[in-house]
């Protein structure tokens, strides 16, 4: 996954109750894009770590995208901020993985359009989902 200096990447949270860190994954084989892309889906869908308020994929100390979950006006986003245009194209690009499956496939991706639509953004190093069915409100 592009020019990283370690292969050592991991999918860290922060807790919504006090803020504190907690690793979820570390990602010893395949895509981690891709890997990270169906835990924030799981996520965004309320499937999965629902008291955790930020996702975070890391390669060794180098933060490569940020995920928050967010309410304006009543209404569920989630915003993803890339440290390079590049990690966002590859977000762009890729499929999801599951743990032990090193495929790209679309495991949440068909839920996750059904209630979420990317909002236009001119920011490389940003997208934003905003989700149009409000019965997927917590």
């Amino acid at each position: 996954m592009g020019q990283y200096y370690s292969q050592e990447f991991k999918i860290w949270a922060r807790k919504l109750e006090d803020d504190s860190w907690v690793e979820l994954h570390e990602i010893g084989e395949g895509n981690p894009m891709s890997r990270f892309k169906h835990e924030v889906y799981a996520t965004a869908l309320n499937k999965r770590y629902g008291t955790m308020k930020a996702l975070y994929l890391y390669c060794g100390y180098n933060r490569v995208v940020k995920m928050e979950s967010i309410e304006q006006s009543e209404t569920p986003y989630v915003n993803l901020t890339f440290t390079t245009p590049e990690a966002a194209r590859q977000w762009d690009s890729c499929k999801e993985q599951i743990n032990k499956v090193y495929v790209d496939m679309e495991w949440l991706e068909h839920s996750f359009s059904n209630h979420y639509v990317e909002m236009n953004d001119t920011d490389a190093y940003k997208r934003r989902y905003q989700n149009y069915k409000l019965s997927m409100k917590k």
